[in-house]
């Protein structure tokens, strides 16, 4: 089953935020890569959502920590969908209202 994804205000600002930082301390290319890395992460969840492992006590809300890159997706599903709710690096400390 394929499930719609949404991304959250939030998530949208941290993916920006992200580029932002790349593109001015790597260059274009590297932002370039790594958001495409997130679109596939994306395009990923829309086919398999539960791939992540729970995060917190909401059964529905899930984490996925991108492979080759310190970025862990959080996202919640419900049916036929999937809201991604935020992009984060890795060192942040990740507390349960994510």
């Amino acid at each position: 089953m394929t499930s719609v994804v949404q991304w959250a205000k939030e998530a949208q600002a941290d993916r920006e935020s992200i580029y932002a930082y790349l593109y001015r301390e790597a260059g274009m290319d590297v932002a370039d890569s790594v958001d495409e890395k997130f679109i596939a992460m994306a395009t990923l969840l829309e086919k398999t959502p539960l791939d992540g492992v729970q995060a917190g006590k909401k059964s529905s809300r899930r984490k996925f920590v991108m492979t080759r890159l310190p970025f862990i997706m959080v996202y919640a599903v419900e049916p036929n969908l999937v809201q991604i709710i935020r992009v984060l690096h890795t060192s942040r400390k990740i507390t349960s209202r994510h």
